[in-house]
């Protein structure tokens, strides 16, 4: 299933995309989600709860960012999930691409999703709608963390006249 979204925000290209590669600050937009920070190889352990109609499914499994471009400022990001005792299971690759829009960012999100188990009998139709909303949660969530998390680093900046100059 494909799904893809789209958002701006205030900040500049470059600051967006190193503020949307730090998936422990961005995990948390996704709706029923939880990361741990990652092993030595960059693979994050986590976990997603998803409730499809009248059933709730949990995976667990791992999150990595697969391909980075600095210069072009994009990445993907893949994911991999099973649910506990059973034959559920879920995988999801995401492209993302920050370009500038006036004096911030433009951010694309296209994702495909590939769910099989009793979750993947639920219809598209369930499935998708469910599927859209958590992708608009999550990108209205991002623009709202990324403001943040850009104006706690530059609160932490010392200025030139804050710096330490005392003689060594």
């Amino acid at each position: 299933m494909h799904l893809s979204d789209e958002f701006t925000i205030d900040l500049a290209p470059e600051r967006t995309f190193e503020l949307l590669l730090d998936l422990e600050n961005v995990a948390g937009c996704v709706p029923g989600g939880q990361i741990e920070p990652p092993d030595a190889d960059g693979v994050y352990p986590g976990r997603v709860v998803v409730k499809l109609g009248p059933m709730k499914f949990s995976y667990e499994g791992t999150l990595r960012i697969a391909e980075r471009d600095d210069a072009a400022r994009t990445a993907v990001i893949e994911g991999a999930g099973k649910a506990s005792g059973g034959a559920e299971r879920a995988t999801v690759r995401s492209v993302m691409e920050v370009s500038p829009e006036g004096s911030g960012s433009r951010v694309r999100m296209s994702t495909e999703l590939d769910i099989r188990g009793r979750a993947a009998q639920m219809g598209a139709g369930i499935i998708g709608g469910v599927s859209r909303r958590m992708v608009k949660q999550a990108a209205e969530c991002l623009a709202l963390r990324l403001l943040a998390a850009d104006q706690q680093s530059s609160a932490a900046e010392p200025s030139g006249a804050d710096a330490d100059s005392s003689p060594q």
